[in-house]
């Protein structure tokens, strides 16, 4: 098989990914639209194996040759060239392993970018969907049509009239997802989703839309018309942890990354997160993570 998935107990988070300083230090002008529209880069990102992230970007990396091994949320994938992957925003990013020949060719899109691409062709829904469910695409047939299309958008990225350029990026960028839609649509003929499969899914995006008001199992279990005991063996299937296991470490993520990357105090935080007070939000981080946040902070943070 090109490419395998498994199940992963996610690891420690970190906060999101500061791609925007990492692109303005590495990337060439060239090499993208704007501060943030889009993207196109090649190095070898080594730095990045083994921490994980929270993206606010939709990444997609075409493996032209080698192997690696990524966590998308909560679950780990192993993806062998050719073949294309992508994480889109919102969702934990982990690079676990990068092999020594691999090739990969990256394409990073801002979340503004992504979303009114998208949202103005009405495809975003299901595409979306899509990808979460099934991240890496086998592109063993068509690696030739992948590179051509990598060839035209580096080509129209580095040329010197700018009139449009963005609009053009946006339609070519448009055709080569609707080209991934179609090849979602064929494998998802061939494996179509478990009944399971389809409730996890629904689990995590009513998480992710609800995790700052409702972390009680029961709150998803009602959206989901289902049990608390059976939402919890859903959940142990697809990742190894139980339901509120997973609530909660969907929190604390959130939580990590607000006392990392922002300059927020603890009782902002708190109020962000919609705790009660500051105090049931240090007990709940400390029973999660055994610190408390300002503890966390201190540890945490890059002299």
């Amino acid at each position: 098989m090109p490419y395998e998935q498994k199940v992963r107990t996610m690891r420690e988070p970190i906060p999101y990914l500061q791609w925007k300083e990492r692109i303005d230090a590495h990337t060439p002008g060239n090499c993208r639209v704007g501060n943030d529209s889009l993207i196109v880069k090649q190095p070898r990102e080594t730095d990045f194996i083994d921490q994980s992230f929270r993206l606010d970007m939709t990444l997609s990396v075409f493996l032209a040759s080698g192997h690696c091994t990524f966590m998308a949320d909560w679950v780990e994938y192993e993806a062998q060239a050719p073949c294309l992957f992508t994480v889109t925003p919102g969702q934990i990013f982990q690079l676990i392993t990068l092999s020594d020949e691999a090739e990969p060719y990256t394409i990073i899109m801002s979340e503004a970018f992504s979303a009114s691409l998208f949202k103005e062709y009405g495809s975003f829904g299901s595409l979306h969907r899509s990808i979460v469910r099934q991240p890496v695409i086998d592109l063993t047939h068509d690696s030739q049509a992948f590179t051509r299309y990598l060839d035209m958008l580096e080509a129209l990225l580095q040329s010197p009239f700018n009139t449009f350029k963005l609009e053009a990026v946006r339609h070519l960028s448009l055709a080569m997802f609707y080209s991934y839609s179609y090849k979602l649509h064929d494998i998802s003929e061939v494996t179509p989703a478990t009944k399971q499969e389809n409730l996890f899914q629904q689990f995590m995006l009513l998480l992710k839309r609800h995790y700052q008001t409702e972390r009680e199992v029961a709150f998803y279990a009602s959206q989901l018309c289902i049990t608390p005991k059976y939402l919890s063996v859903i959940v142990k299937q697809q990742t190894g942890q139980t339901a509120l296991a997973c609530i909660e470490t969907h929190v604390v993520t959130e939580c990590k990354a607000l006392l990392l990357s922002t300059d927020l105090n603890i009782q902002q935080i708190a109020n962000r997160l919609h705790f009660p007070s500051q105090s049931v939000f240090g007990k709940f981080f400390k029973r999660v993570t055994d610190l408390s946040p300002r503890a966390y902070r201190k540890q945490h943070t890059r002299l």
